[in-house]
């Protein structure tokens, strides 16, 4: 009997732990045309292999993606999404930040989040009509974030965690399906 309660306890441990860290076995489970884009940006841009992969991964849309372009939309779909919940974010910081030099940070960058949205609309309708000069939008949209990025650093404007998580991922989603759409 005591010999069938640790077994019990082991695998409930050990299914416990497999279950709690999906980071290890995310590389296994994701396609290979995933794991391909990971590598591009770990090499030619310096992005986290590991992070790339759990970003991506999480999105069903990317991981039914059979081909560059299903993968491309799939990730302008993401860098959308996320633009969007910036801008929200930042235009509600903007309702709420008394001071001055804040207010100007935080309007650059409700500015910026605004180009991204239509960079990133116009580059999936792009990808789609099969436009080869998608990319150059995107490359646009990178210079937008940077003025952002400079006029928070300027004003000393400190963004919460959640946006700063999402502005993050939103840049490495750009990052990433600038990489994909050079390639189609």
């Amino acid at each position: 009997m005591d010999s069938r309660i640790r077994y019990v306890v082991f695998i409930a441990s050990l299914l416990i732990c497999l279950s709690s860290s999906p980071a290890p076995f995310a590389n296994a489970r994701a396609s290979p045309i995933v794991r391909g884009v990971c590598k591009q940006a770990r090499d030619k841009l310096g992005r986290d292999y590991k992070q790339c992969i759990r970003a991506l991964w999480r999105d069903t849309p990317v991981r039914l993606a059979s081909n560059l372009k299903d993968l491309d939309i799939a990730i302008l779909k993401l860098a959308l999404a996320n633009a969007g919940q910036s801008k929200a974010f930042f235009e509600s910081m903007l309702n709420t930040t008394n001071s001055v030099k804040g207010t100007k940070a935080i309007k650059q960058c409700v500015s910026s989040y605004d180009f991204a949205l239509g960079g990133f609309v116009f580059t999936i309708q792009g990808v789609n009509d099969g436009d080869k000069s998608s990319s150059e939008v995107l490359t646009q949209v990178q210079d937008e974030f940077v003025g952002c990025e400079r006029a928070l650093t300027f004003d000393r404007v400190q963004l919460p965690n959640l946006l700063s998580a999402k502005h993050f991922l939103t840049i490495l989603f750009r990052d990433v399906a600038l990489l994909v759409t050079s390639q189609l």
